[in-house]
């Protein structure tokens, strides 16, 4: 009779365990259907008015240009030059001209001596010390002033270009000698159109 008694007790621990481990699976099962129902939360969108921010980018900005284009005038006209100026800000100069001198265009290479300074005159790169420097127009890596300039020339040709920040190397500088937000002034001589 006891081992009736224990295998009865034995089996009824045994329907509780497998009571409690069926609850445990369908509580389980309940929290996963529920998870799986939940929407992820929603982000909230921002919207941008283009127009508006390119107003207030200028806004902010205007002063500075102001300043820049107040000193490019300045040194101008303590050297006595009489320069050109593009719709996009650049200032150029001929040296010396070549009527019969290949026209260049994009995508051509050229072969240019050049001397690069600030315009309180601190001499920041040149090809006496470099050499020359060779490089595809509207292609490769050179400031974009100087890829605009630099179209308006005949092989044979030297020209001064008075490049703003903005044509030149924007709001950081070139992070070696020429510093953020500088105007600087170029001296280019195509000496070859390939």
């Amino acid at each position: 009779m006891l081992s009736r008694l224990r295998i009865k007790n034995a089996e009824l621990r045994i329907k509780k365990l497998l009571l409690l481990a069926s609850c445990f699976s369908i509580l389980a099962s309940c929290f996963s259907i529920l998870a799986s129902c939940s929407e992820p939360p929603k982000q909230k969108q921002i919207e941008i008015n283009g127009s508006k921010l390119k107003e207030d980018v200028i806004k902010a900005n205007k002063p500075a240009v102001v300043m820049e284009q107040d000193e490019i005038n300045a040194y101008i006209k303590s050297h006595g030059y009489i320069m050109q100026s593009s719709g996009t800000g650049l200032r150029y100069l001929f040296i010396k001209q070549n009527p019969k001198g290949k026209k260049i265009e994009i995508k051509n290479e050229i072969e240019v001596n050049y001397k690069v300074w600030l315009l309180d005159g601190t001499l920041c790169y040149s090809s006496v010390k470099n050499g020359p420097k060779i490089f595809a127009v509207g292609a490769d890596n050179v400031e974009s002033g100087v890829h605009e300039g630099v179209k308006l020339m005949k092989e044979g040709e030297k020209a001064l270009f008075i490049l703003p920040a903005h044509l030149a190397f924007n709001l950081i500088g070139d992070r070696d000698k020429i510093p953020p937000k500088s105007a600087v002034v170029y001296e280019i001589e195509v000496l070859e159109v390939r």
